[in-house]
């Protein structure tokens, strides 16, 4: 893993959202979100499907909780146990940019409506996060979901707007390496 901050941006975290409705597929794509970035710099140079790249992310968690149901036998001394369904979720904060926070226009992609109609009007999204940066052979993580736990805050201590982010993940995270960097 690599630094959220990092000195370089070739390995810094990135989040991007899209309309779940703008997928290529039944399943999300590199391709979706990222038409061009760059290896040398990890900057990503062309989106796609009006992406959101989410600015100024403190913190991150990439969150995998399976279930589990337990019983117990009169036959055995221990509990025995199966694993149930997993609940998936990302989870950070940010800090907010206008454009993208609150859109650039109405209708049409995500970049459009902003991270807050996204959220407030309940809209299916797709999402990437690259822990590692979106440089060619970087393990990346998409799925679908909603956005939601918007609060944006500021204070004397923090003087910039700053929100946490949740996806609620609707099923399961699909793994990829990165590729369309040149």
């Amino acid at each position: 893993m690599s630094y959220i901050n990092a000195s370089s941006a070739v390995n810094r975290v990135k989040l991007l959202l899209i309309h779940q409705d703008d997928m290529a597929g039944a399943t999300p794509v590199e391709t979706d979100f990222i038409n061009a970035a760059s290896n040398t710099t990890g900057e990503i140079s062309a989106v796609e499907n009006d992406a959101i790249v989410v600015p100024g992310l403190q913190d991150v968690t990439i969150n995998n909780s399976t279930g589990s149901f337990r019983w117990k036998q009169l036959d055995q001394s221990g509990e025995n146990v199966i694993t149930t369904n997993a609940t998936n979720s990302l989870s950070g904060n940010f800090v907010l940019d206008p454009n993208t926070f609150w859109g650039t226009g109405s209708g049409g992609g995500a970049g459009q409506d902003g991270i807050f109609k996204l959220s407030n009007d309940r809209v299916a999204v797709a999402f990437l996060i690259a822990p590692s940066g979106v440089t060619d052979g970087q393990t990346i993580l998409m799925g679908v979901g909603y956005v939601s736990a918007l609060a944006p805050t500021v204070s004397a201590d923090s003087p910039v707007w700053v929100s946490p982010i949740t996806v609620e993940v609707n099923g399961d995270y699909y793994k990829a390496v990165a590729a369309v960097a040149a």
